[in-house]
């Protein structure tokens, strides 16, 4: 629930999109093939391979469970940067009962499956709001279901949007990251 949220706290401050800084293109990485996320808007890929983690986490007071990943990125200053991941689905289905999710977030009155990414750094911010309508972007789940801790889960996501300029930009990432412990609360 406290995610959901942060989720929504982070869409009520920004629903806008600016653009990386020229001191920080995202591109640097440690060489971490093993978990990583990456997404590139217009051809400039963003690189999170320093620490990768993913855990499915259960609230009892809602329906809605999340597997959630958080990943961070090291700058070429050794500054770290973030970014939050998840997917959400209807808590009485099993994790990734399909294998695409659109853009957004999962809500008790909505408990479609969804997927929704976010980066709050000193040098850039990434936020759009959960509309898939106005941000059709979609993720597709290209390993099996990582039922067990130690499983991989591995997706891709590809789509456009538009910024508060009325600029369209495409958008596509990847994704590789071992499930860690679920957080239940």
């Amino acid at each position: 629930m406290k995610t959901i949220i942060k989720v929504i706290l982070l869409l009520t401050i920004s629903i806008t999109v600016f653009n990386c800084s020229d001191d920080d293109d995202g591109s640097t990485t440690t060489g971490n093939t093993n978990e990583y996320f990456k997404y590139t808007i217009d051809g400039v890929e963003r690189i999170f391979d320093y620490q990768v983690e993913g855990h499915l986490e259960t609230d009892t007071s809602t329906i809605i469970d999340r597997f959630e990943i958080n990943a961070s990125g090291q700058q070429p200053s050794g500054d770290l940067r973030r970014v939050g991941i998840n997917f959400s689905f209807d808590s009485s289905g099993a994790f990734m009962p399909n294998t695409v999710y659109n853009w957004g977030v999962a809500l008790d009155n909505t408990p479609t499956e969804k997927f929704y990414f976010g980066e709050t750094t000193s040098t850039n911010l990434f936020l759009l709001s959960s509309d898939f309508n106005a941000h059709p972007i979609i993720a597709t789940v290209t390993s099996a279901i990582p039922n067990a801790v130690g499983d991989y889960l591995e997706f891709t996501f590809v789509g456009s949007y538009t910024d508060d300029n009325n600029v369209s930009h495409s958008i596509s990432g990847e994704c590789r990251v071992q499930r860690d412990a679920n957080q239940d609360f």
